[in-house]
Order: C-alpha cells, then sequence, then structure tokens
C-alpha cells in the first residue's frame, strides 16, 4: 500500500510541475501584453485574466497594473480609465488574496479620491493586511481622521469611510478598538453606525480591557459612552463590569476638570461608576467609594448636587459590607451630631441613611456613636432608627 502511494507521489510531480509551469507562462505573457498595451487593452487584459483559469495566480500582474496608475497619478483626475483599471486591480488582489501587494493599495489612498478605487483597495487590505502592522495603522488613521472630520462639520466619503471600517473589523487588531468606538459614537448615520459597532465587536482581545483602555486614554465624552457600553454588554460578568466600574470611578475621581461642563461630565460618570458598584456591593471598591462620598458631601455643602445623590453614596459606601465603610460612615454620624448639638439643621433622610447602613454593616466600630444619637434632639423617628442598628452590631 505504501509502495503504491510512493509511486502515485512520484508519478504526479511531472503533472504538477507542468501545471506550474503553464500558469507562470500565461502570467508572463499577461505581463508582457500589459506593458506594451493601450491604456483601453491594460483594461482588458486584467478582465481576461481576473475570468481565466489560472486567475488565482494573476497577483504579480495586478501589483504590476497598480505600479503603472501610482506612477501616473497625476493623470487619474482627468482620465477615468486609470480609476478603472485601478479598481479591477485591487478588486481582484483581494479576490487572489495576494498580500504582496498592500503597499501598492495603500499608495492609491494617497493619489486618488475615486470612490469605487478606494472601497476596493480599503476591501483588498481588509484580506491582505492581516498582522501587517503598517496597514492596521494606516487604516486607523485613515478612519481616525474622518472622524475628526465629520465631528468638525465635514462630510467624509461613506461608501469609503464603511469599506475601511469592515477592513478593520476583518483584520481584528486591538488598536482598532478605540477608534471604531468613536466612530460609534461621533454620530454618523444610523447604517454607518451600526458597521462601526459590527466591526468593533469584531475585534480581537479582551474586551473589558478595550473598554478600560477607552476610558482611560479616550475624551471624557468617549469614557462615559465606554463605561456604559460596559454595564450594557452581555459580554461581561457582573464582576467584570464592578471591575471596569472601578476604573471609571477612580478616573472620575482623580481628572482635572478644566471648564464646568467637563466638571459636570466628570460627576456623572463618577455616579454612573458608583452606582453599579453599589448594586454590585464591590468590596474592592470600598476605598475609592469613601472618596466618592466625600467629594458629594463638599458637593452637597456647596448646592453642586441634590439630597438624592448624598443618600446614593452612602448607601454606595454601605453596600461593600468593609470595616472602612464603617469607620466612614461613623466619622460622618459624629459630624452630623454635632451639628445637632449645636442646633444646625441637617437632612433628616441623611442622617436615617446613615443610621440604616451602619445598622447593615453591623460593625461595633459604631457602637458608642449610635448610642449617643439617642440622646440627641432628633426626631422619634431618628431614634428608633439607631436604636434598631445598634441591635444589629455583631460582638
Amino acid at each position: 500500500m505504501k509502495r503504491a502511494l510512493w509511486i502515485l507521489v512520484v508519478l504526479s510531480i511531472p503533472f504538477f510541475s507542468a501545471q506550474a509551469q503553464e500558469a507562470s507562462k500565461i502570467l508572463d505573457t499577461y505581463r508582457r501584453n500589459f506593458t506594451i498595451a493601450s491604456l483601453d487593452v491594460k483594461i482588458q487584459i486584467l478582465q481576461d485574466a481576473a475570468s481565466g483559469k489560472n486567475a488565482a495566480d494573476m497577483g504579480p500582474l495586478y501589483e504590476q497594473a497598480l505600479e503603472f496608475v501610482t506612477d501616473n497619478g497625476s493623470l487619474m483626475a482627468s482620465d477615468a480609465r486609470f480609476n478603472q483599471l485601478a479598481a479591477i486591480a485591487a478588486q481582484q488582489i483581494g479576490v487572489v488574496k495576494y498580500t504582496a501587494s498592500k503597499g501598492g493599495l495603500w499608495k492609491l489612498f494617497q493619489i486618488d479620491s475615486d470612490t469605487q478605487t478606494l472601497q476596493n483597495a480599503a476591501i483588498a487590505l481588509g484580506v491582505v493586511g492581516a498582522g501587517d502592522p503598517d496597514t492596521i495603522a494606516n487604516l486607523n488613521h485613515y478612519v481616525d481622521t474622518q472622524n475628526n472630520l465629520f465631528a468638525g462639520g465635514k462630510q467624509p466619503d461613506m461608501i469609503v469611510l464603511t469599506a475601511c471600517m469592515q477592513a478593520l473589523g476583518s483584520l481584528g487588531d486591538p488598536s482598532s478598538f478605540p477608534i471604531l468606538f468613536s466612530a460609534m459614537n461621533v454620530g454618523y448615520p444610523d447604517k454607518i453606525t451600526a458597521v462601526a459597532k459590527d466591526a468593533l465587536l469584531s475585534i480581537k482581545g479582551d474586551f473589558q480591557a478595550l473598554l478600560t483602555g477607552v476610558i482611560k486614554d479616550r475624551p471624557l465624552s468617549e469614557k462615559r459612552l465606554a463605561l456604559q457600553m460596559a454595564l450594557d454588554s452581555d459580554k461581561l460578568t457582573s464582576d467584570q463590569k464592578a471591575q471596569v466600574s472601578q476604573f471609571a470611578l477612580d478616573i472620575s475621581l482623580h481628572s482635572s476638570a478644566a471648564d464646568a461642563a467637563a466638571k459636570d461630565g466628570f460627576r456623572d460618570m463618577r455616579f454612573t461608576a458608583a452606582r453599579a458598584l453599589g448594586d454590585r456591593a464591590w468590596a474592592p471598591a470600598a476605598s475609592l467609594l469613601v472618596e466618592h462620598l466625600d467629594t458629594t458631601i463638599g458637593e452637597f455643602d456647596k448646592g453642586l448636587v441634590d439630597t438624592n445623590h448624598l443618600l446614593d453614596a452612602i448607601g454606595e459606601l454601605g453596600a461593600t459590607g468593609t470595616h472602612d465603610a464603617a469607620v466612614r460612615l461613623t466619622q460622618y454620624l459624629v459630624l452630623i451630631n454635632s451639628y445637632t448639638e449645636k442646633g444646625k439643621a441637617y437632612d433628616e433622610k441623611v442622617v436615617t441613611s446613615i443610621l440604616n447602613a451602619l445598622g447593615a454593616l453591623g460593625d461595633k466600630v459604631a457602637f458608642d456613636d449610635l448610642m449617643y444619637t439617642q440622646y440627641l434632639n432628633y426626631p422619634t423617628g431618628v431614634k428608633k432608627a439607631a436604636r434598631a442598628a445598634l441591635d444589629k452590631l455583631k460582638w
């Protein structure tokens, strides 16, 4: 059996060798004819090569056509045949996956503006550019530039832009994630936005890390959208969403804001992140939620936020179930008790919220001050809440 197989292999070698020689001869003939042909005949040669039985071997011919077009780039605007030639060559390079033509395809973006040509070139780059840093960087830069132009009120070529975003999705490089995320949120028409989202979801890599990267490095508007995307995503677990929220809370607490609008934006992101952490009773974020409470108290005292935000901050910290939370909430109770002793009014809802949180925490660090609260000039409801909290302390 092995001997028969060996004989078959040996007998097949001349056959495949003959096929390769024939394909090489046909390619050489096409290339020679292309060199001497008129522009109209060059187009016909490409069309014939693409439809022939050896079409898969015609990559060098299509690259030759690209070189001819780019060498005569100054004529493309005045003679549509150059664009036709370039469009055919670009399309066929993608069809036969001729990776050697990556550079030639990108040159078309530098010398041409024809929609069909650049669309075909982008589609082909999405096939032949896999793993090539230059191709990926070039497409990233193109899409990023179009995003910025659109944000500035200018209209990009949506057909070419769509093809470039689809190419980035096909290439799947993580470096494209923030670019596509921006495209998804810059305000393009719904169909373009959907293309950007599909491409973004095709990116390879850790989805949590990719979103965290947007929160870290991109503009504030995109930071907030990335956080919301994380919370809405079915690709992340609840713990992963908490980790993204913790990172977003850290960023929002420690980022400087140059104007009131930016301050409001970071504040809103802070509230969203803290709410997500409270909902998940995320203990690792306790220290950040202490800082969030401190910041919210300051904003409440200045009239920048309402009571509900302060109540949320108290509850979110209490939900962590940590000793640090009990210590900070006890300190807050001490402060309010001191105000009450001096006859300074304080919101009853806030006091009750602190007492309820301390009761839920059950940490004995609050014992002395819960006891003392009962002797101050608080309404009956507050004193009952203090008593209830005392009864829940663990010893």
